[in-house]
Parts: structure tokens; C-alpha cells; sequence
């Protein structure tokens, strides 16, 4: 039995069992939609479109306030020229006869101011009135008053003598009364002026 040939066992056929085979790594399953990310998000892009449109608003009103300041620089820098005394270079000499019954409907005189300022040396003839002694009131329309003078006594022309630094002044309208003094000390009115300082060009 030793010399015969060994009998082969019989193999049992091979079954093929179906499994279930996982999905490509990465499959997702059906009816699930991936979370898009923070800037995926339709409200993103509204957001910036409003930030971008307050932007352009804050832009556009600080362009429009630095107008109004350098505008409103501008005017005070005038106004502080206007309103600084300075040396007078020059004098000017302008002649008004006062209105003897009340304030001209019309200015008695329009006067350019002057600049550089000048001295303006402003006659009132009163050879009209029988005062020798007067008094002479300035003021200035919505402001106030300028000045008054006591006891001033016309000269041999008959004229009463004003001298002035127009940087004192500015421009506006100014109201001269005159009044001469009774032998009493008495003060009556005897006059009235109406000046216009225009603005320099």
C-alpha cells in the first residue's frame, strides 16, 4: 500500500457570498446637501453691499462738511480782516450834506471800503443850521453804536470834520445824526446822514 498511489481528496466547490461593498470614500448619502461656508452664504455678499454703501455715505458727507469748513474759514478769516484795526496807508476824503429834516429815503453817499484801509476824512457842510456847537452820533445798522462826539465846532468852511480809519468801520450801513446845542446845553436835532460802505472788490 506503501507503493500505491495516495488518493486525492475531493475540494469542495467555492461559494460566492454577496457583501455589501462601502461607497467611494467621500459619497454622501442621498438627500443631504453639504453646509456651505460662512462667505458661501447668500447673506455675505448683502452685507458687503450695505457696508460698502455706508461707506460711500460717510465718504461723501465728510467731503461735503470739509467744503463748509474751509468755506466757513474762509469767512472768518474775512471777517477777522474786516474787523482788525490796521494802519491807514492813505487818506480819503468824502464830503455829505446832511438831510436837514429826517434820514434820506436813498443814501446820502455810497463809499467803496478801502483796501488797504485809508483815513477817511468825512466834511459835513452845516452852513444851513444856526448851531455853532454840535454833537455827532454814529451808528452802525445791526450793530450798534460806533461812536459820538460832544461839542465839536465847524470850521472856517462851515463844515464839521470827521476823521476815521476805515479798517474801524466795515462794510455796512452807518447813521450820522447831528445836533447842535442850544445856548441852554440843550441838544436838537439838526441833521441826518445816511452812509453805505460797500464791500471791497
Amino acid at each position: 500500500m506503501s507503493g500505491g498511489k495516495v488518493p486525492r481528496r475531493r475540494r469542495r466547490p467555492a461559494i460566492q457570498v454577496e457583501l455589501p461593498l462601502p461607497g467611494p470614500q467621500g459619497d454622501l448619502p442621498r438627500n443631504e446637501v453639504p453646509e456651505p461656508r460662512w462667505w458661501q452664504r447668500p447673506v455675505v455678499p448683502m452685507a458687503l453691499a450695505a457696508l460698502a454703501a455706508l461707506l460711500l455715505a460717510l465718504l461723501v458727507a465728510s467731503w461735503i462738511s470739509t467744503r463748509q469748513e474751509r468755506a466757513r474759514s474762509a469767512a472768518l478769516e474775512a471777517e477777522v480782516r474786516t474787523l482788525t484795526l490796521r494802519a491807514a496807508s492813505r487818506e480819503q476824503a468824502i464830503r455829505i450834506t446832511p438831510n436837514p429834516r429826517s434820514w434820506s429815503a436813498e443814501p446820502d453817499a455810497v463809499l467803496q471800503w478801502p483796501e488797504p484801509p485809508a483815513q477817511l476824512e468825512i466834511y459835513l457842510p452845516v452852513a444851513y443850521s444856526d448851531y455853532r456847537t454840535f454833537s455827532v452820533t454814529m451808528d452802525k445798522v445791526g450793530h450798534g453804536r460806533i461812536m459820538i462826539v460832544h461839542r465839536i465846532t465847524p470850521d472856517s468852511n462851515h463844515e464839521l470834520r470827521l476823521s476815521l480809519n476805515s479798517s474801524a468801520l466795515g462794510p455796512g450801513e452807518y447813521r450820522i445824526r447831528l445836533q447842535g446845542y442850544t445856548w441852554r446845553g440843550e441838544r436838537m436835532d439838526a441833521g441826518w446822514v445816511r452812509l453805505i460802505i460797500a464791500p471791497a472788490n
